[in-house]
């Protein structure tokens, strides 16, 4: 699976009709995690493994580079694998 590169400007702006690349990553995290609160909390375990160091509740165009930085790695490490755990570890790597 393939995503578009995420840069700092995607958090700050909004294109009708298009669904953002770091959303559609969010949503995948989610599943993979189990969904519901479970989902929720690994995507954000996924956040931190990838150097997100804010917490979650901050909206991320609060920090837009990091969380691009972030989602960036989250998107590079899943063209690899979609797999719960070994997606946290490549993260950590």
């Amino acid at each position: 699976m393939e995503f578009d590169q995420i840069v700092a400007d995607d958090f700050t702006s909004f294109r009708p009709g298009v669904v953002a690349t770091h959303v559609k990553l969010e949503q995948l995290l989610t599943n993979i995690g189990g969904g519901g609160t479970d989902g929720t909390s690994y995507k954000n375990q996924a956040m931190k493994a990838a150097g997100y160091k804010y917490d979650p509740i901050i909206g991320y165009a609060k920090h837009p580079q990091a969380a691009a930085e972030a989602f960036n790695k989250i998107r590079t490490a899943m063209a690899q694998t979609q797999d719960k755990d070994a997606l946290l570890e490549k993260l950590t790597d």
